[in-house]
């Protein structure tokens, strides 16, 4: 084994080991993966010398322009900084991989296997725990687990072990991602096979029975555990297009798309809480590179697609295994958005990076051991850059989780991390939660908010935040100019990132009430029920304004309104969002039903 293999051998095992632990996706382990994975790659790009490829070179232009897209943007930064190197190591593990050695992709192939099969195992184990389908081991949901075992299938075909190892390997893994009960999975399972299996009788034999069987899974999971929202895809589709209109160039910024999809939450007339689902994801890999990165991104992803395709041909690496992982690849990626799963997009560049060493020379006639300051610098730059992207954040959410949420931790938290706002938001919270408030009790909670929305400016919650601590301030301290000002753009701009919540509409409601806007506050308080109709506290706040403003008869139909919506809370199986929009505290209502009487 060559020296410079060593580092490529040791990322593709922290990869595969950060999807048997989960994904990392909790703090602790994430940091572990996070600091081998800066070691790993930061040795590789010491330790390996040779030409990027044009392929290579466009998919390095495409996380640059991940960083202009978050600049302009501007919404987001520390989730478009963790995306952004996301998709740098995505690349350094795809570019060292494709580099490796006979010996090491061989071996990197036995460890992702490995990896697969104890993924499905796990898979298989909950199944039979649970006594059904639809779940994902330790992974975070059952799509991401279908995502890694079924482009572990054509990595199994090329390894080098006895026919028998082939098929146990095989038939474990398949039964993990039938397992996970993923649609996208059982489909790119079938056709994993349709491009496979020699053609023939074997061929068509395998394909219908095959098909038969996916339905039959099919049908049987939709009626053992419906889904509804499979029905929504092309709502979200339709809707992340929307979003992609108002920034059709640069697009939302990596990450950006949660906050982005304030304004085209999407209408369930027939729940409680009308618009309660929020777009976290895009449904689709492509179409989430378009709406987060715009048209540029996509077009700088789909020529590097292409220049690679091109390469793959003439050095005749395309064989059908290659193609198959691909083709898994791309229908998962058309009904799943994994542009920010990191483990999926750190799995596939593992697999496809070996398949293609495993049956091809190595890129530009190979790479030679050099190790020069040039090299150093680089190895050290990309280690450092993946343990800011990855391990800092983690560290602060390790950091304030496992401390618990007191006074004591913001200031270190935040000195871990300075672009994490959850310990600004939880500290402005708890100074609201109060009695009667000092200026020094004002004077930092007004400190603290403003700076959760300097540091997360997409964030509504935050704009929300912030208005609510200025119109606090006017109830116990005096209406002064400065904080009226502040906090009416603090809610005009919670209301324009989102529209369909009535949280916002209701606290501007409450300070314009403060200052004697009566009309203003019925507006506003009418907006936040025209998104949430069965919002009890706007209905109860809406009966106070009609009473201030002498209407006794309209008073008494928004509380009888908010009597119908609180009745709703016996219903079973409502959200914790609906539950919220149908409770109040009782004293609202024995205030109302004093007032009427």
């Amino acid at each position: 084994m060559s020296p410079r293999e060593l580092p490529t051998l040791i990322a593709t095992a922290v990869v595969a080991v950060a999807a048997i632990l989960g994904g990392a996706f909790f703090p602790a382990p994430r940091m572990v993966i996070g600091a081998m994975l800066a070691v790993a790659l930061g040795a590789a790009c010491t330790l390996v010398r040779g030409r990027l490829a044009a392929e290579e070179w466009m998919l390095a232009g495409f996380v640059v322009w991940g960083v202009v897209s978050a600049v302009a943007a501007a919404a987001a930064p520390l989730a478009a900084r963790e995306t952004v190197v996301v998709w740098l190591i995505t690349l350094t593990l795809w570019a060292i991989g494709r580099r490796a050695g006979e010996w090491c992709s061989r071996a990197g192939l036995v460890v992702v296997a490995t990896g697969s099969i104890i993924v499905a195992l796990g898979v298989i184990l909950e199944s039979v725990g649970l006594g059904g389908i639809r779940v994902g081991g330790l992974l975070e949901n059952p799509n991401i687990a279908a995502a890694l075992l079924v482009t572990s299938i054509p990595a199994l075909l090329i390894l080098d072990v006895r026919k028998g190892w082939q098929l146990a390997a095989a038939i474990v893994v398949t039964a993990g991602l039938v397992m996970t009960g993923s649609r996208a999975g059982l489909l790119a399972l079938l056709v994993v096979g349709v491009v496979t299996l020699p053609r023939g009788k074997v061929r068509i034999f395998s394909l219908v029975t095959g098909g038969i069987s996916v339905a039959a899974i099919f049908i049987w999971r939709f009626a053992s555990q419906p889904d509804i929202f499979a029905w929504f895809r092309p709502s979200i589709w339709s809707a992340v297009f929307r979003i992609w209109g108002s920034r059709p160039f640069a697009g939302v910024g990596p990450g950006g798309l949660l906050d982005a999809a304030g304004v085209e939450r999407l209408l369930h007339v027939d729940h409680i809480g009308h618009r309660q689902f929020s777009i976290a994801y895009a449904e689709s890999t492509p179409l989430a590179i378009l709406v987060q990165t715009g048209l540029v991104g996509l077009l700088i992803a789909v020529i590097a697609i292409v220049l690679w395709w091109a390469r793959l041909r003439r050095r005749g690496a395309a064989s059908v295994p290659m193609v198959a992982a691909l083709v898994a690849m791309a229908v998962m990626g058309a009904f799943h958005d994994f542009l920010t799963a990191d483990i999926v997009l750190w799995w596939w560049a593992v697999i496809i990076g070996l398949m293609e060493a495993r049956t091809a020379p190595e890129v530009n006639e190979g790479p030679q051991l050099a190790i020069s300051g040039r090299n150093v610098a680089r190895g050290l730059l990309l280690s450092y850059v993946v343990l800011w992207g990855v391990v800092e954040p983690a560290w602060a959410r390790w950091m304030w989780r496992s401390g618990g949420a007191v006074a004591e931790l913001v200031a270190p938290t935040m000195r871990a991390e300075p672009w994490y706002d959850t310990p600004l938001d939880w500290r402005s919270r708890d100074i609201l939660r109060r009695p009667p408030w000092t200026w020094r009790e004002a004077a930092e909670a007004v400190a603290q908010s403003a700076r959760a929305t300097r540091i997360h400016p997409g964030a509504a919650k935050l704009w929300t935040l912030h208005g609510t601590v200025h119109s606090r301030l006017v109830t116990d301290l005096g209406p002064w100019p400065e904080s009226i000002r502040a906090s009416r753009e603090a809610f005009a701009r919670a209301v324009e990132l989102e529209p369909h919540q009535p949280w916002a509409w209701l606290e501007w409601a409450r300070l314009e009430r403060n200052i004697g806007e009566i009309d203003r506050a019925i507006e506003l308080v009418e907006s936040g029920l025209a998104a949430e109709p069965h919002t009890v506290r706007a209905r109860l706040f809406l009966a106070r304004l009609e009473l201030d403003r002498g209407r006794p008869d309209a008073a008494q139909e928004a509380y009888e309104l908010a009597l119908r919506s609180a009745g709703l809370g016996s219903h079973q199986g409502l959200s914790e969002y609906e539950r919220e929009l149908v409770t109040a505290p009782a004293w609202q209502f024995l205030a109302i039903e004093e007032a009427l009487r």
